[in-house]
Parts: structure tokens; sequence; C-alpha cells
């Protein structure tokens, strides 16, 4: 809103923020796989060596969380997310020049990794949260909609035999570049030119008090509210990482194909884009705790079907619905963080529960397969993940509940009993 009739910008804060995630996450995590067999090829790598760099970057980007929460409210988000795209342009364009496999892993941890987590999520996320007081849960759905990361393969796999592997790495270094001048347009917050964010006036809630200052870090780590987050998104997006890595395998052991198996994973990783609008809505019609319960409620029972004796069609069915609630999780986290803690707080929120997650991100997946391995089969392993979807459930209805509560009174009274 604009107090002087002036167009409200926050539309174009999202599309830059769109243009940004779209960015640092569709050509990385895209690219990757159709550039598996170059890798291996021009850099002698195995193939449990050429598992490692996304993995690099996924580490980067919880570790560098908090540094990002930093960075957005101290820098600006708009040299954040430039820094980010530098990063990028600069690691593809090292990437073509590498000699060895090594130094593919240096580049994807050093420079890979770090650029996507300055120039996606977090940033984006804030940007958008800070331009809207309302209907946050729609605009963030939009700007995670994972669009690139499907077009992205479709346009390696396309160009590669033309390109060549090393010009391909240069293509995708000028990529990233083209973005630095797109994120010049970037505002950091409403009021930076006299508008106000969307639906401001309509809010006017007791959570302006928690908008007013940025909560310090030890103060959130005593707080119950910040713990029952983290320990639900860490569960669940937990889950969503070992679902990536153990999906194909689970399949094939039951006695699809690997065709039948791979499709399967293709159409998780599609539906996402529906996921991240449905969820988002949902967001903002039943709150971010509402949106975050019925996620939970519906990957645990759907879960299920993993390891019962059903046919394709009921898997099929099973990774449209995994992979719509996946795309749609940050969306309804992001309300549910705005709605507990404010804007100001947003980033930090988010960063800090970022790297406390990273622990279940890397020990989730190694625990099915070794519950796997244990017992022959992944009737455990996916037990163990429903019983975890089960504690997320609670923990974001205990924070939903906490949300009702923060709305009757101003949020530093709740913040100093949580503490």
């Amino acid at each position: 809103m604009s107090a002087d009739g002036a167009r409200f910008l926050g539309p174009r804060m999202v599309a830059l923020a769109f243009i940004a995630q779209s960015v640092a996450i569709g050509p990385t995590y895209g690219a990757f796989g159709p550039l598996v067999g170059e890798f291996e090829r021009a850099f002698g790598m195995s193939r449990a060596m050429v598992s490692l760099p996304l993995s690099l970057v996924v580490l980067a980007t919880g570790l560098l969380a908090p540094v990002i929460g930093k960075f957005v409210d101290r820098v600006t988000i708009r040299r954040t997310m430039m820094l980010g795209a530098v990063l990028l342009t600069l690691g593809y364009g090292a990437l073509a020049m590498a000699t060895s496999g090594t130094q593919v892993l240096a580049i994807y941890g050093l420079m890979i990794g770090p650029g996507v987590a300055f120039l996606g999520m977090l940033p984006s996320a804030t940007l958008v949260t800070n331009w809207y007081a309302e209907r946050q849960g729609r605009m963030i759905g939009i700007v995670q909609m994972p669009l690139m990361v499907m077009l992205v393969p479709l346009a390696v796999a396309w160009v590669l035999p033309a390109l060549g592997f090393h010009r391909v790495l240069l293509l995708l270094a000028a990529v990233h570049a083209l973005v630095l001048p797109v994120l010049l347009f970037v505002i950091d917050r409403p009021e930076k030119v006299g508008q106000q964010a969307f639906g401001e006036d309509a809010r006017r809630t007791p959570d302006a008090a928690a908008d007013a200052t940025v909560m310090p870090m030890l103060q959130l780590l005593a707080m119950p509210a910040f713990l029952l987050i983290v320990l639900g998104s860490a569960l669940a997006v937990g889950a969503g990482v070992t679902k990536s890595v153990h999906l194909v395998p689970l399949v094939t052991e039951r006695g699809w194909s690997l065709e039948q198996a791979a499709l399967l994973a293709s159409i998780s990783g599609g539906t996402g884009i529906a996921g991240s609008l449905l969820f988002g809505w949902l967001a903002d019609r039943w709150g971010g705790g509402g949106a975050l319960i019925a996620n939970c409620v519906i990957q645990g029972i759907v879960w299920m079907i993993l390891i019962l004796p059903v046919g394709f069609g009921v898997l099929v069915f099973d990774a449209v619905v995994i992979g719509m609630c996946g795309g749609g999780f940050i969306a309804a986290k992001a309300v549910l963080v705005n709605h507990l803690f404010g804007r100001r707080s947003f980033a930090q929120v988010m960063g800090l529960s970022g790297i406390l997650t990273v622990p279940f991100l890397f020990g989730m997946s190694p625990l099915a397969g070794w519950l796997r391995d244990w017992t022959g089969n992944y009737g455990l392993a996916v037990a163990t993940h429903i019983a975890g979807f089960a504690v997320a459930t609670l923990c974001f209805a205990a924070a939903a509940l906490l949300v009702r509560r923060n709305h009757r009174r101003p949020m530093a009274g709740a913040v100093a009993e949580g503490a």
C-alpha cells in the first residue's frame, strides 16, 4: 500500500523474489542430474564422489542460514542476493576450468553452495514477508514454485549434445550473471519508498511489538515456540530428504522397474509446484500452524502406502501427494514464523532454525538406510518416519496454539514468559 497513491510495488518484489529463487535453485539442482555422467567422464569421479556436490550445497545452505539472517537485516536483501549471484557466476565459471574431482567438490562447497544460500530461499522469503502482512502464504508459495527445477533438466539435456559439457557450465555462469542487473530493482522494505506492507492497516495485531526489533539469538533458543518449530521442521524436512534418497530403491525392491521408480520420483518433484501454491493458500486461510498440521498428517498417512501391497496407480497417487506436501512446506512455515515472531525477526528465526535442522537433514536418510540393512526391508524405516510426522504434528499444533494466545496479548509478554 502507498500513502501517496503510487502503485504498490509488492507484486514486483514477488516477481523479483521468484526470479532470484528460481535462478538459485533451478540451475544448481536441475542441471546436476543430466551432467552426472559428464562429471564422471571429465574428472574421473566415482558415483559415490559425484553424489557429494549437492550434499555440500545443502550443508552450506544450512550452516550459512544464521549468517544470511544477519546479512539481510544489516547489509540489505539486495546486496545479499547480488553476492549470491556473483558467487554462482564465479562458481560455474570455475567449474568450466576445473581439472579434478577434488576441485569440483571445493567449488561446490565454497562457491556454489554459499551462492545458492545467499541468493535463494531465505532472502527471497524475507523480501516477500517484508512487503506482505497479509497473503504471505500465497505470495511465498508463488516464489517457492520449483518451476526451474522441472525445466532446467530438459533444457540442459537438449543443449548438451550441441554445446558440450564445458560450454554448458559457462552458459550456467552466464545465466547467473544476467540476473545481477535485475536484482538492482530489489527494495528491501516498503517503508523505504513511502509505502507499507500489504494488509498492514487491516492486520493491526499484537505482533507489531515483535516487528519493532530483532529478537536476540539466545532469547530465541530459550523460547518454546521456536524450539517446537525447529523440531517439527527437522522431522518433516528430514523425511523429505529420506524420500529423495530412498524412494527409487524402495520401489524397486518391491518389484517395480527402475523406469517406474524414476517416474514416481519425477512426479513427486513436479507436483511441488501445485503444493507450493496450495499450502501457501491454506496458510493464509488456516494460519501457518494449521497448514503445517494438515501437511504432516497427510504425509504420515500417505507414507504408509510405501510399505503396503498396492498397485502402481496408488503409488502414483502417493508420489503426487508427497510431492505437493514437500513443495508447500516452506510457504506454510514462513507464515507461522512471521505470525509468531514478526517481520523484523523473520530472517533471524528462519536462519537459526535452518542450521539447527542440519543434523536431521543429514542424519535421517542414513538412519533409514541403516534400519533397512538391519531388518532387510524398509518397513521399520518408514514406520520411524511416520512416527516422526506424528511428533511434528504435535509440535505445530502447540505452535498454532501459541499464535492464538499471542494474538490475544502483546508478543513481548509472550516472549518474556517463553524465555
